[in-house]
């Protein structure tokens, strides 16, 4: 690489994790290209315009819940210039449920917040919350690590149900995307771990005063555009090619090729596979591999649209999820309690798989519809909108193998959920792969122009 041109990064993909790799280049004094086959940048968390009714609102391609752990997200957010205080409402960790179960942490120090939470929990027996706060004692002294990874469940093996399918299980639902017999210990307790096990600002509940294009993305691309970074949006990666002599990698585009010192791949597993094959390089077939065994999750959000001043009792409620009975949602959201411009909108998350993807987008809307007005005595919405992201998030299943960021061929590096990371598909952990990769990227360059 040249000492006196800064190395050019071709960053392909533009979602939360492409574009923080982004930022970090640039800031780094590296050029960058940012490449988007959508016409928007964001990736699964991103603006969407939906049509309820008579009205069109600015909602997301999928409801997303922060939380006060996501600590480079939050350092992030401020370099390209957000209010953490205007764009979240944060409030100490809760659980509340519509028929009167809740979990309320204290403003207090840790570990009093939680111990609060616990004791003077609704919903749960005396000896309930006593197991409940052994457990948490337990994993707290083994800095929350296990030596061999297994299923989640088996955490919980002798925990009563009411703690399961109100507590561990929802909580495991909102961070991995997946049900507890399905999801790796070892990732589940990192996430306790830095929220529930730690100072009691981890825990606090991020509450989105506006869609998500308004989190981040918008003033990442910004940023980017500012630092002099070249956004192509509707642009396709459709293969690289490495060269014997700098510049390392030919990327072949729909619209031509480009000539760059390293790629960083921010998109999907799958994605990542299909441009890492053509490639041709033997020494990636490992990560090729551990890709290929990744698996999906699917998370659908089902909008409804009620009379303006309808109002839940708070921004953010645990819904009893009851396949059996037709009850689908695990958590409901009050648009309108966090951005005016949506009063009357709910927004409702079914997180993983289930019974629910053989309905279609009607008949899941109904179904929710129902639950809610037997949980709420709501009436029937006047409008409905379903999105569904097949793909939205990997399945963190136990021993789950990723590549590192850093590939075993120079200058080429993987980010988003495609790189080895503590965390499962969250916001925090693309940021943070987004950022590893750049970093690793940041100072392969400098070794190569030294």
């Amino acid at each position: 690489m040249n000492a006196r041109v800064p190395a050019h990064v071709a960053v392909v993909g533009a979602g939360w994790s492409g574009l923080s790799a982004a930022v970090t280049l640039l800031d780094a004094g590296l050029r960058v290209t940012l490449i988007e086959a959508a016409p928007q940048v964001g990736g699964r968390a991103r603006r969407v315009e939906l049509t309820l009714g008579d009205r069109t609102y600015a909602l997301d391609n999928g409801q997303h819940l922060l939380v006060g752990a996501y600590r480079e997200y939050l350092a992030l957010a401020r370099r390209v210039g957000l209010s953490i205080d205007e764009r979240f409402l944060v409030t100490p960790f809760s659980l509340r449920y519509a028929d009167g179960f809740r979990m309320v942490a204290a403003r207090a120090p840790a570990p009093l917040h939680l111990a609060f939470a616990l004791a003077f929990a609704r919903g749960l027996t005396l000896r309930e919350r006593c197991q409940a706060a052994l457990w948490v004692q337990r994993w707290q002294r083994c800095r929350w690590q296990i030596a061999d990874d297994c299923a989640a469940g088996t955490l919980f093996d002798a925990h009563p149900p009411t703690l399961v399918e109100r507590l561990w299980g929802p909580l495991c639902l909102a961070a991995l995307n997946v049900r507890l017999e399905a999801a790796s210990a070892r990732v589940f307790l990192q996430v306790l771990g830095d929220t529930l096990g730690a100072e009691a600002s981890a825990s606090h509940l991020l509450l989105a005063r506006g869609d998500a294009s308004t989190l981040f993305p918008d003033a990442a691309e910004r940023a980017v555009s500012a630092a002099g970074g070249r956004i192509l949006l509707r642009e396709t990666a459709l293969g690289i090619e490495s060269g014997a002599m700098p510049p390392r990698w030919r990327l072949r585009l729909r619209a031509g090729s480009m000539d760059v010192d390293a790629v960083i791949l921010a998109v999907p597993p799958a994605r990542c596979v299909d441009l890492l094959e053509s490639a041709a390089r033997a020494e990636l077939r490992p990560a090729i591999d551990q890709l290929e065994r990744i698996g999906t999750a699917p998370i659908a959000t089902v909008y409804l649209r009620y009379a303006e001043a309808t109002r839940l009792s708070h921004p953010l409620l645990a819904l009893h999820e009851r396949p059996e009975a037709g009850d689908y949602g695990q958590w409901v959201f009050d648009r309108g309690l966090l951005e005016p411009r949506c009063a009357g909108v709910l927004s409702v998350v079914v997180s993983g798989a289930g019974p629910h993807t053989d309905l279609s987008l009607d008949e899941l809307a109904l179904s929710v519809a129902r639950q809610l007005t037997r949980c709420f005595a709501l009436p029937a919405p006047s409008a409905h909108a379903v999105v569904v992201e097949k793909r939205a998030t990997i399945t963190p299943g136990p021993g789950l193998l990723r590549p590192d960021v850093r590939l075993p061929v120079p200058a080429l590096y993987v980010a988003g959920d495609a790189a080895a990371s503590p965390y499962p598909s969250t916001l925090e952990g693309s940021v943070r792969a987004g950022l590893a990769a750049a970093r690793a990227a940041s100072a392969d360059a400098a070794l190569s122009a030294s």
